[in-house]
């Protein structure tokens, strides 16, 4: 019986091993923070107060769209608006972050 004990643990170090060994060293992709893959092209944000709702952004080209729902007489719709960019706050203006 102890025969048999030691030989499945035995099997079990050296199949958890060659898992190991089969995955290789990680990639680096240059400057990116995912180690195996670019990052997704839309990331989805929860809107903080008052906005409330969801925030996309398309990470390739910068454009954020805000999600809104719509009770229309054929039934509720869901739709992504485009947010507008802001270059610069005018003189005066300050953002107020929650």
């Amino acid at each position: 019986m102890k025969r048999l004990w030691l030989i499945l643990a035995a099997f079990l170090m050296l199949s958890m091993a060659v898992s190991a060994w089969a995955a290789g060293p990680m990639q680096d992709q240059g400057k990116s923070k995912y180690l195996y893959g670019t990052p997704p092209r839309f990331q989805i944000f929860t809107a903080p107060n008052p906005y409330g709702g969801l925030l996309m952004l398309d990470t390739q080209t910068g454009i954020s769209y805000q999600r809104v729902i719509i009770n229309t007489p054929q039934g509720i719709e869901i739709r992504w608006l485009k947010l507008k960019m802001l270059d610069s706050i005018p003189p005066g203006q300050t953002i107020l972050w929650n």
